[in-house]
């Protein structure tokens, strides 16, 4: 169920982000807190984009919220991994963009139960949204706007609501060329539910 939770992107694509230095890690794992003695989601928001390709990934709380990173993660370069988060329960949004079209997945992560007693336990992973060859032109997208997915028969697919803030945020990660910035993760002085004044609201 893990990798159905993920974006499955032609090889072509990858070869191409991967030649361009976008390293985006879409995978949740399971961590030991041997003091606390529990089991922790651990995401990593990270990735970027170059003039026309992009992909990136943020984690945000069960109802949409952004959360506050664990540790802030600089690097030299850029268009990788920003920030890591903890947490029991994430909301992984991933996001992929050729020029104007971009692919959207949102999926929940949880801990389930190990297979065997006291070893780690499994991540559960569902699929919330998946939105497919969605629209955003370049004079909208620098409004901070999220793209517009439509369903197979051409009907308005839309996200669902709680989460649409959060796919903003990650639609400005998905275009920042070369980024080096946090975009939905947020540091402890500023986690409460809020837009960044770069991010407005669009018409469901």
């Amino acid at each position: 169920m893990a990798n159905e939770s993920r974006l499955l992107l032609p090889k072509p694509l990858l070869t191409r982000l991967n030649s361009l230095g976008i390293y985006c890690q879409t995978w949740v794992t399971a961590e030991r807190q041997e003091r606390a003695k529990r089991w922790v989601l651990r995401g990593v928001e990270s990735g970027g984009s170059a003039k026309e390709f992009g992909r990136y990934i943020s984690f945000f709380a069960a109802n949409g919220s952004r959360l506050e990173w664990l540790q802030k993660a600089d690097r030299i370069g850029s268009n990788g991994v920003h920030a890591i988060v903890i947490g029991e329960v994430l909301i992984g949004v991933e996001m992929a963009r050729v020029e104007d079209t971009y692919q959207l997945m949102i999926a929940k992560h949880e801990l389930g139960k190990p297979k065997v007693e006291g070893k780690r336990p499994l991540v559960e992973s569902s699929v919330l949204f998946r939105g497919m060859d969605g629209q955003l032109p370049e004079k909208l997208r620098k409004q901070g706007l999220a793209p517009a997915f439509l369903t197979r028969s051409g009907e308005v697919k839309v996200v669902p609501s709680e989460y649409l803030e959060a796919v903003k945020f990650v639609a400005a990660g998905v275009s920042c060329v070369n980024c080096k910035h946090v975009h939905g993760l947020v540091s402890g002085a500023s986690a409460a539910p809020q837009a960044s004044p770069e991010v407005r609201s669009i018409a469901s």
